[in-house]
């Protein structure tokens, strides 16, 4: 088997026949474009998390400290409400072009309500931030 080492991320692409994709890689050996279908894609994914897992699992077993998770800040909202599920859903939309969507249950909407209205409230410019 032959090691290289991933250095950076290049161009990002879909594949003329719309069923896949193609990602440009830097890499220890010089540019590298892997092909793949929106399944491989999922595996991939799957695959890197899992590998996550293990990593974060290997660094507790040895004492040393996590890895801090770098936290995405939201570029902008949108929302939305699922009558047919009950549901409210927000999505967020992060600078690198993902999203995320969180779907809140009607029972728990007016709980979320009054806490981000309370947090509001404590974030105003005038009060202070004690608890």
């Amino acid at each position: 088997m032959k090691r290289i080492v991933m250095t950076g991320v290049g161009k990002v692409d879909t594949l003329s026949d719309g069923q896949g994709g193609a990602l440009e890689i830097e890499t220890s050996e010089g540019r590298l474009e892997i092909r793949f279908t929106y399944e491989d894609a999922a595996r991939l994914i799957a695959a890197l998390e899992a590998a996550r897992g293990e990593i974060r699992e290997d660094r507790s077993r040895s004492g040393l400290p996590p890895i801090a998770e770098e936290q995405k800040l939201a570029a902008s909202w949108e929302t939305a409400i699922d009558p047919v599920n009950q549901v409210a859903v927000l999505r967020s939309h992060f600078p690198d072009h993902t999203t995320q969507d969180t779907r809140i249950p009607r029972n728990d909407i007016a709980q979320i309500a009054e806490f981000l209205n309370h947090a509001l409230r404590r974030m105003d410019p005038g009060s202070d931030m004690r608890q």
